[in-house]
């Protein structure tokens, strides 16, 4: 790699870094409000938060790498050609080809840290974040035991409590129950604990009152007692084996998905994950091609090529929609899996032509 190589491959590093910041802040924010909910509503604490918050983050960077290679490559690119830079060195005999190389090892740069994020990251990540979740849902005491919040473990129980402690004890109980329609009963402590196991569970209620309701003849009854224990096995969440998505597994294991695989999803989504999972890396290797061709395909102008720059936006976009609908098609028809790779191919074709008619016009006029 001679100086001019280092030289733009050192242009291209900074705006990277920028793009991939503001991309990924934005999208990782986007991301992670989702999982707001699940860790408040939980009772869950800000380390979980931030435990989830990191399993999203190869997600998010599936998305924002392409973008960030391919926006770093439009703004250096446009700014040396702005600059006269470009201009210069293709005064000086070279020719955008000479140009691409740079830009290409740049690119493989980031076509290589797609390929750990998609291979591996991504999946081990996802499954990771699901199984977590998982975990969450069915843990009944963290779902139940929620300081100052009215919770409905079943239809017809309300429980309350208004605070606890690191040791599991809880102060100020009120529990009602209606399941049964002939009567209510309102249960009322001044503490209690929660004991059992992950099938069995009681809560221990000490020196406090129940109030039952007959509904029949309309009468109270009421009994204080020093310790009563309510039964909430009924309420506690199953854990059941969770079915993994597609997407979770690795690209050679949805490449020849087991007949296990098969009875929970179709050939297709298998396939269309792991061809995703391999042309995604590929697609952002040859996307600065685009940025390339698209700015340097006509004559120089010193105020800038707004109109370039919104062409080769305009066929990202279009790269993008294509890879959505072949996604689409691979999914409907595992035949049809070379559809996945159509993206990186017109990609490739429309940037080396872009290129090409640049050199040509290079070589038989110059730069204006």
């Amino acid at each position: 790699m001679n100086l001019l190589d280092r030289y733009i491959l050192s242009s291209l590093l900074g705006p990277f870094g920028f793009f991939a910041l503001v991309f990924a802040g934005i999208l990782w924010l986007l991301q992670s409000l989702r999982l707001v909910d699940t860790v408040i509503s939980s009772g869950q604490s800000a380390i979980v938060f931030l435990e989830f918050s990191a399993l999203v983050l190869p997600n998010v960077m599936l998305f924002v790498l392409p973008l960030a290679t391919f926006a770093a490559a439009l703004f250096t690119i446009n700014r040396l050609y702005t600059e006269s830079e470009l201009v210069v060195m293709l005064m000086s005999g070279q020719s955008p080809w000479t140009i691409l190389r740079p830009l290409l090892a740049f690119s493989g740069l980031a076509m290589l840290a797609m390929f750990s994020i998609t291979l591996y990251l991504y999946p081990l990540s996802v499954t990771k974040l699901g199984d977590r979740l998982g975990d969450i849902r069915a843990d009944f005491a963290n779902s139940l035991i929620v300081a100052g919040q009215f919770r409905h473990p079943s239809q017809g129980v309300t429980f309350y409590i208004r605070d606890t402690n690191t040791a599991g004890e809880m102060a100020g109980i009120f529990l009602h129950d209606e399941r049964d329609a002939s009567q209510s009963v309102t249960y009322s402590a001044n503490r209690a604990v929660l004991v059992g196991d992950t099938e069995t569970a009681q809560i221990i209620m000490f020196d406090g009152i129940a109030q039952r309701f007959n509904r029949s003849d309309e009468t109270y009854s009421t009994v204080q007692f020093a310790r009563f224990a309510y039964d909430v096995s009924g309420f506690l969440s199953q854990k059941r084996d969770r079915r993994r998505h597609p997407r979770e597994f690795f690209a050679a294991e949805a490449l020849n998905p087991s007949d296990a695989m098969l009875q929970k999803a179709a050939l297709g989504d298998y396939l269309a994950e792991a061809h995703d999972k391999i042309q995604l890396p590929i697609l952002t290797f040859v996307l600065p091609l685009i940025a390339l061709g698209a700015v340097m395909i006509g004559s120089f102008r010193r105020g800038g090529f707004a109109i370039r720059i919104a062409v080769a936006v305009g066929l990202l976009v279009v790269v993008q929609a294509l890879t959505i609908v072949t996604k689409s098609s691979v999914q409907n028809n595992p035949v049809q899996w070379w559809l996945a790779y159509l993206p990186a191919a017109v990609t490739v074709i429309a940037g080396t032509g872009m290129i090409a008619i640049a050199a040509s016009r290079q070589r038989q006029k110059g730069p204006k």
